[in-house]
């Protein structure tokens, strides 16, 4: 975990620059988290109630020297772990569980890189690819914690190694004073892929930093050929493209915080959402269509997004431009993100109206510690992650983190997820015997 001393600074330093307004509308927020983070530990807190995110639980703590001993707690030990509906695990005493107080770092980041330029939005290049060749999607990765690091471990023997977005605590850029360099130490100078064949999406964890680590990763000769924040790879039978979902998210102001979390395409006449229709109309006859982005579509339960869920404004926008996917063309789609730090393969969802099947996946669980996702067992979901690690301290948690392959040959696409050993999870092997 990090250094609470420094933490404790700098929270109050990011704290102390926010202008009163900004100020007033945060602390209720703050606030309510922590009395969340209360009903935790006290194990009075309600099974349904939509948990506050967990950048939040531990500011109030921070900026008021721990009234109520919940930095002590959330270094674990002291009470027994607990995991939420969604899978979320707190007081666990793991670094990126969600009571972690490190989150806290995010405000840090969002307060001390609000002044910089936002680096431009650069549509990037459209590739060529081998018929035959590998990819290897790794979502929420950039911790550089015990299971990233076998991830990355058993996921480089794949061709191709893309990264769904997020650097933890947030992907920054040390300045010489508050803020630390996380985009260097836990993406950039760890990640193994290959020049020409390594792929990054940007995510709310970056824009915490004003895009600025995104940007010192894109500048970097390994992840030169993608060439902007937007990307595609064909070959004959496949087009994969990537999408920034972050960038343009509506919920950006800093009173917003922690904010970004509703991914969007931009204005659907801007520039990505146009790179998306051409490269849907480029769409061959028999050729597959792949989609990738950070920010989720279906809530994590595989249900449709109504209008209040995050996912819900992302969702309409690919499923109007899927719309336009040549008849010619395969009509089932896939489309992969992370964002939620769960490993899952969704039923398929057919588009009102004539248009294509969407077939989605999460592969979120790169790095973050979780728990059976209990709201997961559903008819919509037609696998997730649920073995617990051998060596884990309890019957429900942590489960494997882990990453998905793409296996390309030919015409023929065979899916795996695969845990943090690179033992196949999905679909799911026949036991021995």
């Amino acid at each position: 975990m990090k250094d609470l001393s420094r933490l404790r600074e700098q929270v109050k330093a990011a704290w102390a620059k926010l202008p009163p307004d900004v100020k007033a509308k945060l602390e209720p927020k703050i606030r309510a988290a922590h009395l969340h983070a209360l009903a935790v530990r006290n194990k009075t807190v309600s099974a349904v109630a939509r948990p506050p995110h967990r950048e939040l639980l531990m500011l109030h703590s921070l900026l008021n020297d721990d009234p109520d001993g919940l930095l002590a707690a959330s270094a674990g030990g002291i009470y027994p772990p607990y995991v939420g509906p969604d899978g979320q695990v707190y007081y666990a005493g793991v670094k990126y569980d969600s009571t972690d107080f490190g989150w806290a770092y995010c405000l840090v980041a969002v307060v001390f890189t609000d002044q910089d330029t936002t680096p431009q939005f650069t549509v990037g290049n459209v590739m060529p690819i081998p018929d035959n060749t590998t990819l290897a999607i790794l979502g929420d990765w950039g911790g550089w914690n015990a299971p990233a690091q076998s991830v990355v471990a058993a996921a480089q023997s794949c061709d191709y190694l893309i990264h769904l977005g997020d650097v933890y605590y947030a992907g920054t850029n040390s300045d010489g004073g508050w803020l630390d360099p996380y985009e260097s130490s836990h993406f950039i100078d760890v990640w193994p892929g290959a020049a020409g064949k390594s792929f990054a999406l940007n995510s709310n964890h970056d824009m915490y930093a004003n895009a600025t680590g995104y940007a010192l990763t894109l500048g970097q000769p390994t992840f030169a050929a993608q060439g902007g924040n937007c990307f595609a790879l064909y070959n004959k039978a496949f087009r994969i493209v990537g999408l920034d979902t972050a960038y343009y998210a509506p919920d950006s102001s800093i009173e917003n915080f922690p904010g970004y979390m509703i991914g969007s395409l931009g204005d659907p006449s801007g520039a990505q959402a146009q790179f998306l229709q051409q490269q849907i109309q480029q769409v061959t006859s028999g050729q597959t269509l792949i989609l990738l982005t950070h920010h989720n579509g279906l809530n994590q339960d595989g249900s449709l997004p109504g209008p209040s869920d995050d996912g819900s404004l992302l969702w309409g926008q690919v499923t109007t431009a899927l719309k336009q996917l040549p008849a010619g063309a395969n009509q089932n789609v896939l489309w992969y993100w992370g964002h939620v730090h769960a490993g899952a393969v969704y039923a398929s969802q057919t588009i009102p109206g004539g248009g294509p099947t969407i077939n989605s996946r999460c592969c979120g669980h790169g790095c973050i510690p979780w728990g059976i996702a209990t709201e997961m067992q559903t008819s919509n979901v037609l696998w997730f992650e649920n073995t617990v690690v051998p060596s884990g301290p309890a019957s429900n948690y942590f489960v494997n983190n882990g990453y998905a392959v793409l296996a390309l040959n030919g015409t023929s696409l065979t899916e795996t997820f695969h845990d943090q050993i690179g033992n196949q999870a999905w679909p799911v092997p026949p036991k021995a015997g």
